[in-house]
């Protein structure tokens, strides 16, 4: 056997050798592991059409108490931040001369009523004297003429009476509206002004308040279509309240503000516990609307990608499919799909980094309360 014949056999030895196991080597290599995710499904549904703005909370009334007369301040009858009701007595001022002016007017009153008798008596004893003829009718006509002028007089001394019990009122200033009054302006030893520039005290009318915003006028036809079927409701959310009020629109402008583009609206709310506030802003949102039969999935199962949106769709077989999808509106959590599903399909919520069209997944459960959810890896896959 030559030199060179001795190294040909145990290389083609081993040749033969790797050819029969690397098959079995083959079937040992492990397969690669089911990556954990989150499901969710589409389904079809509804979902409101909403506008967002931000609005201002108005009381629905504001009253700015004024005296109607000068005179000197008595007392005040309630304290600052008080509620108060239409009709209650808020301020009363010194009143001593309009009670002589009225004491006044009631003795001259009298004292014409006492006149008017003694004439009207006057009358009948010349109206029997004329009937025969006992004297003339020029003097019987003059007894007729003194009892209208007094009758006349009465009238007046009657007004004047009334005139100084008016006035009499003025001193004792109530609450016009229900409400909660504010800072007290003026305090008992003051000076009152009738009519001054400034007020005693403001009362705001918080139950019901109305919420102001505005939204942009390409809104309008559709506002005005569902608001001819039925009150459109409004949701008003301000800072650090965790639930949104319920109203009802009440307002719509005359005209659209030209310079915003914009048509300004109201919405009323009884406000019973108070949640809003006065010259509070507040997230509102307007409902004009219903997106009926409309695909949804939870928000989490839509991610961005470098053309466009998308969601993973998990097959019975246990991989998971891309999908491209487009979304429209979103509310509560759920995103309107407009194309790309059907309805039916069940989605990767949470995992969507850790995945590539065709991987195998097993879907988990959601963690407990309080439990860190799983961190999710370097994206990878179509669409990342």
């Amino acid at each position: 056997m030559s030199y060179r014949s001795s190294y040909i056999f145990p290389i083609l030895l081993l040749i033969l050798l790797a050819f029969f196991t690397y098959p079995a080597l083959a079937q040992d290599k492990p397969k690669a592991k089911a990556a954990p995710v989150l499901a969710g499904e589409a389904v079809r549904g509804a979902v409101p059409i909403l506008l967002s703005a931000i609005g201002t909370v108005e009381a629905s009334e504001v009253v700015e108490i004024k005296a109607r007369i000068n005179g000197l301040l008595h007392a005040v009858h309630f304290k600052e931040g008080q509620d108060v009701r239409q009709g209650d007595l808020l301020f009363s001022l010194d009143s001593r001369d309009l009670e002589a002016q009225l004491r006044s007017a009631r003795a001259g009153l009298d004292r014409v009523r006492a006149q008017l008798l003694k004439v009207e008596e006057d009358k009948r004893r010349y109206d029997e004297l004329l009937r025969q003829n006992i004297i003339s009718r020029d003097q019987q006509e003059t007894t007729a003429t003194n009892q209208a002028a007094l009758q006349a007089e009465v009238r007046s001394a009657e007004a004047a009476v009334e005139a100084a019990k008016v006035a009499l009122s003025h001193a004792e200033i109530r609450s016009p509206i229900n409400g909660r009054t504010g800072t007290i302006q003026l305090h008992a030893g003051n000076m009152v002004k009738a009519n001054a520039d400034s007020s005693m005290v403001v009362i705001t009318r918080v139950e019901p308040v109305n919420v102001r915003f505005a939204v942009p006028e390409a809104h309008l036809s559709a506002i005005m279509a569902a608001q001819a079927g039925k009150p459109l409701h409004v949701q008003a959310k301000p800072a650090g309240l965790a639930q949104a009020v319920s109203g009802d629109l009440s307002f719509i402008d005359s005209s659209v503000d030209a310079k915003t583009g914009t048509i300004a609206l109201k919405a009323r709310f009884a406000n019973t516990d108070r949640k809003l506030w006065p010259g509070q802003f507040a997230d509102v949102t307007l409902e004009v609307g219903t997106l009926r039969d409309v695909v949804l999935v939870p928000e989490r199962a839509v991610s961005p990608g470098a053309d466009g949106e998308y969601v993973y769709i998990i097959l019975p077989e246990g991989t998971v499919e891309y999908r491209p999808v487009k979304t429209g509106l979103r509310h509560d959590g759920q995103v309107v799909v407009a194309s790309g599903l059907q309805g039916g399909e069940k989605v990767v919520l949470e995992g969507h980094l850790r995945l590539s069209p065709g991987a195998a997944v097993t879907i988990r459960e959601p963690a407990a309360s309080g439990q860190p959810a799983v961190q999710e890896g370097a994206p990878k896959g179509a669409g990342q």
